[in-house]
């Protein structure tokens, strides 16, 4: 069946690659998946999360123009726990870089990480992992990242769930002549596309063709500047 909005048939997006499943209902947890390209893929994919900081994390991390590829709930590692007993883990995502290092992330609740000491059990895990599964242990709380941070992965990954190549073309020829920082804001005025335009630029932010403050959350006021030609 074709669709006249999108210009062909409809693909559906590739299944998770995860090598655990959990069940999809929990009292205990908000699971799910979000559909996301990471820039290593040629196609949407589904990415698992079993709560919803596992959700936040992977929307930032999907944020990140760093980030080439994820992998969620890959292949779990075996490791002597501080008993000297094997015991297995299976990290929450293994992150591929630019430069083509790997990252494995554990997410866990502050609160959980204290009771526990799970830092302590992610450092033993750190110092056992092969360099061929990962380069670096990551332990991922909800202080790792910032309510802006979350705030414009949210937006961003809704903004690209639908092209716009029109408002996408107006707003970087705005861009390519800016000549002093400019307002978010002002480059939406100028194209006259209003909402498309803002989405528009909103991206144009995290693919890195524009800069401004990502410790804050992106909006009009947000002021652009253009990266330094090297």
């Amino acid at each position: 069946m074709y669709d006249d909005d999108f210009g062909g048939p409809y693909v559906p997006p590739e299944r998770t690659r995860a090598a655990r499943m959990f069940p999809a209902r929990s009292r205990a947890s908000g699971r799910g998946f979000v559909i996301a390209k990471p820039r290593a893929s040629a196609a949407l994919r589904q990415l698992i999360f079993e709560s919803h900081l596992e959700r936040k994390c992977l929307l930032v991390l999907l944020s990140q123009q760093s980030v080439v590829d994820i992998w969620d709930q890959p292949p779990h590692i075996i490791y002597r726990n501080r008993g000297g007993k094997s015991a297995f883990h299976t990290f929450d995502f293994l992150v591929t870089l630019e430069d083509g290092n790997k990252i494995a992330i554990a997410v866990k609740p502050g609160a959980l990480v204290e009771r526990y000491r799970f830092d302590r059990e992610i450092a033993l895990i750190k110092a056992q992992t092969a360099k061929q599964f990962a380069d670096d242990v990551l332990l991922v709380t909800e202080n790792s990242f910032s309510a802006a941070e979350v705030r414009n992965a949210e937006l961003l990954h809704m903004f690209r769930q639908a092209e716009d190549a029109e408002a996408d073309a107006a707003v970087q020829q705005i861009l390519r002549g800016m000549n002093c920082d400019t307002s978010l804001g002002q480059v939406v005025t100028a194209t006259g596309l209003q909402g498309r335009a803002f989405r528009a630029a909103f991206k144009a932010i995290f693919d890195g063709i524009v800069l401004t403050d990502l410790s804050l959350p992106v909006t009009e006021a947000s002021m652009l500047s253009m990266p330094e030609v090297r």
